[in-house]
């Protein structure tokens, strides 16, 4: 067999095994993904998405970031029907196809390189829990490391045809969240760390000068976009007319093709005027006004929990691709300070301290991880060649501890404990205990009960009127009085049609007497007798991680 053909079918060898690790990631992220009770989060945008439905109109809030979602998962809505499932469906896709793009860096990382990077990027624990949550987080990394491998392609093969499929990606990911200009920011900073480095190489050759480094690679980026110009403005045009699909408001948009005139204002709203939304709310200093180091403590705990093996062997790969290689691989160096400014710059950035955060460090860092790992796995090789077998044994042990302890970590976060309180990996706002007996009775009630299905008691949750007029969803304002504070349930309540409705009175309830009661645990103790003596079953459920306890009185045969 040639050299070429060996090499083609190591080639396939390696792509089958992404294909195949990809699958069991698919399979991973899909198993029982409606399981867990909706995030606050999960349920406040997914529940906008089912408004956007109904009135058939979208405007961009910043609050909710970029538009994507609502737009993606409005079309699988209405082919699938709204559910936890489908909400995060799109996410867990997204999140399996990013085990296959280590392929595009083929041309600059070993094979055994290239299989590892899939393999953080499948089992890494944060990454495979928030590939199973409907967030942009997990879309964003996973748009723009598609994007890097698709210009790191162009690079290698300079056919313009990566450089047309990179503007897809790039262009998507600034549909997902507004911290995507961040890592167009973290790229430059790495690529000047890189050359810095070559500087630092060139003042150690006799026969190199700095001058001469730094002119040699300003010439190269020169020629590559000299050669990449006549292209450069058709991608340009790509990722803009992405951009304004996604953010031009809904329906003016559609409006605009059959009236010409509306066009530039659809194209001002899309462009200057989502720029200026985004700066009034995200632009403005208010919104990270937090301690950098209280931030920066949780996000190297979620590191330190949820990405022990990846860190270290990330670590390990960029300590010897920088100082024991003869040549460093710019790609290598790249990711690790791309994802080391992302691990301590979110901290300064963030608005909330949340594990979904260190989603942009690790991915990155995936990659010099997966060179660490076949470092090591070339010197196991090399052991048992030589017939080092306490060496090789000694390789196989490292290997198997570090991936046992990070399949543990991700069944004990992802599927055994996905909302407690002792999850580091789970925020704040996301409900904890099993909710969905509750929720399955009260979609029972829904079907059966006529007049009000819910009625909720207190302060907190009233909403003015609602017994005699149903409550409309703004947008604009973000949701009705009591809405927010409901939440997740009108997700849910509005899924199974649910009557709901509100008031401040005991008398109102007794009166009433509805199929099911919701009160705060604290405010709940005129009512809790009365009810209890009526025949309705007491069940509380935490409203947050670890507290807000929610109290659901249901009656007694409601759904007869």
């Amino acid at each position: 067999m040639s050299r070429s053909s060996g090499g083609r079918t190591s080639r396939r060898r390696v792509a089958a095994a992404l294909v195949a690790v990809a699958a069991l990631a698919l399979l991973a992220r899909l198993w029982n993904l409606g399981w867990r009770v909706a995030h606050q989060d999960e349920a406040r945008v997914a529940d906008w998405i089912l408004h956007y439905m109904e009135v058939g109109a979208w405007q961009y809030r910043p609050i909710i970031h970029g538009p994507f979602l609502p737009h993606v998962n409005g079309v699988v809505f209405d082919l699938l029907g709204p559910s936890d499932f489908t909400m995060r469906l799109v996410v867990a896709v997204a999140g399996a196809l990013l085990v296959v793009t280590p392929w595009l860096l083929r041309e600059r990382l070993s094979k055994p390189a290239v299989v590892a990077t899939s393999l953080f990027f499948a089992a890494n624990p944060v990454l495979l829990y928030y590939s199973r949550f409907m967030r942009n987080d997990l879309l964003l990394a996973a748009f723009m490391f598609t994007a890097f491998g698709l210009f790191v392609r162009a690079l290698d093969t300079g056919e313009a045809r990566y450089l047309y499929a990179a503007a897809v990606p790039f262009a998507l990911a600034f549909t997902t969240k507004e911290n995507a200009l961040l890592y167009p920011v973290c790229w430059l900073g790495a690529l000047v760390l890189v050359l810095d480095g070559r500087l630092v190489l060139a003042k150690a050759d006799d026969e190199a000068t700095r001058w001469a480094v730094a002119k040699a690679h300003v010439r190269r980026v020169l020629r590559a976009v000299w050669r990449y110009k006549p292209h450069l403005g058709v991608a340009l045009a790509e990722g803009a007319v992405v951009l304004v699909a996604f953010y031009a408001p809904k329906p003016d948009i559609y409006e605009a093709f059959s009236d010409p005139a509306m066009l530039p204002g659809v194209l001002r709203e899309a462009t200057l005027g989502s720029w200026s939304e985004f700066m009034r709310l995200w632009g403005s200093t208010g919104m990270q006004e937090h301690s950098y180091v209280a931030f920066l403590k949780h996000d190297l705990t979620v590191l330190g929990v949820g990405a022990t093996a990846l860190v270290v062997f990330a670590v390990l790969g960029f300590l010897h691709e920088r100082y024991a290689t003869e040549e460093p691989r710019p790609v290598v160096e790249v990711c690790f300070y791309w994802g080391a400014f992302s691990v301590f710059g979110y901290p300064a950035v963030a608005d909330i301290s949340a594990a979904w955060s260190m989603i942009n460090a690790i991915v990155p860092l995936a990659v010099p991880a997966g060179v660490g790992v076949a470092l090591v796995y070339e010197r196991g090789r090399a052991a048992a060649a030589s017939g080092n077998s306490a060496g090789a044994r000694a390789v196989a042990l490292a290997l198997l501890v570090a991936a046992a302890g990070t399949g543990a970590v991700a069944a004990q976060t992802t599927y055994a404990n996905p909302q407690g309180p002792d999850n580091v990996l789970v925020q704040y706002a996301q409900p904890a205990g099993e909710m969905q007996p509750t929720l399955q009775e009260i979609q029972d009630i829904s079907a059966s009960n006529d007049g009000v299905d819910v009625l909720f008691y207190g302060d907190e949750f009233h909403n003015p009127d609602d017994l005699t007029e149903e409550p409309r969803l703004n947008i604009t304002r973000g949701g009705y009085t009591g809405w927010f504070e409901r939440l997740p349930l009108p997700w849910y309540f509005d899924q199974y049609d649910t009557n709901a409705s509100s008031t401040l009175h005991n008398e109102t309830v007794l009166e009433r007497q509805p199929p099911v009661v919701v009160a705060l645990d604290d405010e709940d103790g005129p009512l809790e007798d009365s009810l209890t003596e009526r025949g309705y079953t007491r069940t509380v459920h935490q409203g947050y991680q670890h507290s807000r306890p929610v109290v659901f009185y249901v009656r007694a045969n409601a759904t007869t």
